[in-house]
């Protein structure tokens, strides 16, 4: 009787140090909880990103004057006879 209570413990110990071990149990589902934390801020992030595309799109299809500021300052378009001057940009 005295055997089988040592084994039974030995065998509770070692499900202990294994469920609370970074290889498996509570560590790895910590390790996944904070990869799911950090993916659902990407998908935010993401997502306000998508949206002020959206609207910068809709923006440039409702107004000629979008259309030219994203010519002049993302594409470095001049209308015809303009003189540009291109500064260094601060650092």
């Amino acid at each position: 009787m005295r055997v089988v209570i040592l084994i039974s413990g030995a065998l509770v110990l070692l499900s202990c140090i294994y469920l609370f071990s970074d290889r498996g149990g509570i560590g790895e589902l910590q390790q996944a909880r904070q990869r799911v934390d950090a993916l659902h801020a990407d998908v935010k992030r993401l997502e306000a990103e998508n949206a002020r595309l959206r609207a910068e799109v809709q923006s440039a299809k409702k107004s000629t004057y979008a259309v030219e500021r994203i010519a002049r300052e993302d594409l470095g378009l001049s209308k015809k006879g303009e003189v540009v001057y291109m500064l260094p940009k601060a650092r």
